[in-house]
């Protein structure tokens, strides 16, 4: 038989070769790429084990998607199964959920709940066939998407007219998110999946935009921003604000559909 299954006869020492040789070759990407630092520990996230994965020759996919209604104890939620296969034989699953009263998931549309739910039940069927690979690189053993977003919060403003950008944070420094140069500025593209206005404590007001490309990042804007570009694929062009980046323009980009 020339394909590997579930049933078939291994070499332990062999697999634990090639192993040992996928995390010496696509490691060194990995950790370029597809890893966050979440309270001063390493995770992994879904893309970066989907690379791992790929190298393996596993796939993964979705097998299910549903909203579960809530109850008179329990909020709803969405909850999506997903499955790894190897030569077209399903040699792990997983289940991820993203509840209706999470934050800050609960302020964002459903279809980003479902696309979320997605991820993590893709993460959790992809820790059951290769956790292995988790410890190898030295990664705690949950993905990141399966941590809880950090509050992020402005700090005192500055006397005016000076405008104070939030608090530097780990969202404010793309990392799924390329920016691509241009001149001195960045320019990023992707399908927005939230606007969540703030209020600064000195009552001045900004607005934070997610962008989905590659992941979730999330960019702040001292101008007002419209909720109806939620869902649209959008076009920010950064500049450098102290450590992290503020919006200098956005566009809707016209006539080009989502692909959800």
């Amino acid at each position: 038989m020339n394909e590997l299954t579930a049933t078939d006869g291994i070499n332990p020492g062999a697999i634990v070769k090639r192993n040992e040789e996928v995390c010496r070759i696509v490691g060194p990407i990995v950790r370029a790429k597809y890893t966050q630092v979440i309270q001063g520990r390493n995770y992994l996230t879904v893309q970066g084990a989907q690379a791992i994965a790929s190298s393996l020759g596993y796939t993964s996919g979705t097998a299910s998607v549903r909203h579960v209604d809530p109850t008179d104890s329990v909020a709803g939620y969405w909850e999506a199964t997903c499955t790894v296969m190897l030569n077209g034989v399903v040699v792990g699953s997983g289940i991820g959920s993203v509840f209706d009263d999470e934050r800050p998931w609960n302020t964002r549309p459903q279809f980003a709940r479902q696309m979320m739910a997605q991820t993590r039940a893709t993460g959790r069927a992809l820790k059951g066939v290769m956790g292995w690979a988790f410890a190898a690189l030295d990664y705690e053993g949950s993905i990141a998407e399966e941590m809880p977003e950090q509050e992020r919060t402005m700090p005192q403003d500055a006397p005016a007219p000076r405008k104070a950008l939030a608090a530097p944070s780990k969202a404010s420094k793309p990392s799924q998110v390329k920016p691509e140069p241009k001149g001195d500025r960045l320019q990023v593209r992707g399908v927005c999946v939230g606007v969540d206005p703030k209020t600064a404590k000195s009552t001045k007001k900004y607005w934070r935009v997610g962008l989905e490309a590659n992941g979730v990042e999330w960019f702040t804007s001292f101008e007002p921003v419209d909720v109806d570009i939620i869902g649209k694929v959008i076009f920010l062009q950064l500049k450098h604000y102290n450590d992290g980046f503020l919006i200098d323009d956005l566009q809707v980009v016209v006539e080009e559909e989502v692909p959800f």
